[in-house]
């Protein structure tokens, strides 16, 4: 049988703390609880944790501060943000520092388990590999590589660029905020070659507003996510992991990464 993944949650109000713990109690997770940093770091010295659950906006130490503690010692643990309407833009900068997601309260069961499900596959992909030293080291490089791989160009996108040199494109879970429930979304076709800076996607919410998408690369597309063309609401819960859009062979990769400041 499988060990349990152990999940820390810390948030300073308990309602949250509950509902986390109501959302995960059916999966293969050991959820354990505090509300404040304190209560945090005690529970890690005496409980091997997986993945990390914080609050952002905090009395005394804030999100951002304990994730700092917990990368000095632990840089691949898995750490998501939870966070309000207000401090998107600090979650987005949790990110950049080494967050490996972020959920905005109030968040759905949804939202929850696809994020928590990506970080426990990382964990997973790492238990398995680490039979030795040797592969232990190369799977804790693994990890912080794919917990930062994910790159968000402006407030609309975010890329993922995997080994094979092709290009994951997905829309920002801020932005889709802001549109609310998607109706339907309109994607390029395979073999479309798509220039950076032009519209390369389209979606329509459920009060039939359009809402277009710029290309934050060119290149050719080779395959789109027909799954979250047919069901949506898998955009709206898991944006940056099941939710993705297109998949592109770039053609200025460098460059147009270079001119896009990352």
């Amino acid at each position: 049988m499988e060990p349990k993944i152990n999940i820390l949650v810390v948030d300073d109000e308990q309602i949250i703390l509950d509902s986390v713990q109501k959302h995960l109690r059916k999966d293969d997770y050991a959820v354990h609880c505090a509300l404040n940093v304190d209560e945090g770091l005690a529970i890690m010295d005496r409980v091997n944790i997986d993945i990390v659950l914080t609050d952002l906006m905090m009395p005394i130490v804030d999100g951002l501060e304990f994730m700092k503690m917990i990368k000095k010692s632990r840089p691949g643990l898995p750490v998501i943000m939870i966070t309000g309407y207000a401090t998107i833009n600090t979650a987005l900068q949790a990110t950049r520092l080494g967050a490996f997601d972020y959920i905005a309260k109030p968040f759905s069961k949804a939202e929850l388990i696809g994020v928590i499900k990506r970080a426990a596959e990382l964990v997973t992909a790492a238990n398995s590999a680490a039979s030795d030293k040797a592969a232990e080291t190369v799977a804790s490089g693994e990890i912080k590589a794919q917990t930062t791989a994910l790159k968000t160009i402006g407030d609309q996108s975010w890329l993922r660029r995997e080994k094979n040199g092709q290009v994951l494109l997905g829309v920002e879970r801020s932005y889709l905020r802001t549109i609310g429930r998607i109706q339907a979304i309109f994607l390029p076709s395979v073999g479309d070659e798509l220039r950076q800076g032009s519209v390369y996607l389209q979606i329509f919410s459920s009060d039939l507003r359009s809402h277009t998408v710029m290309s934050p690369l060119s290149g050719t597309v080779v395959e789109i996510n027909n799954r979250a063309v047919g069901d949506p609401e898998i955009i709206s819960n898991d944006p940056h992991g099941e939710g993705w859009l297109v998949k592109i062979t770039p053609s200025k990769y460098d460059y147009e990464i270079k001119h896009l400041g990352l």
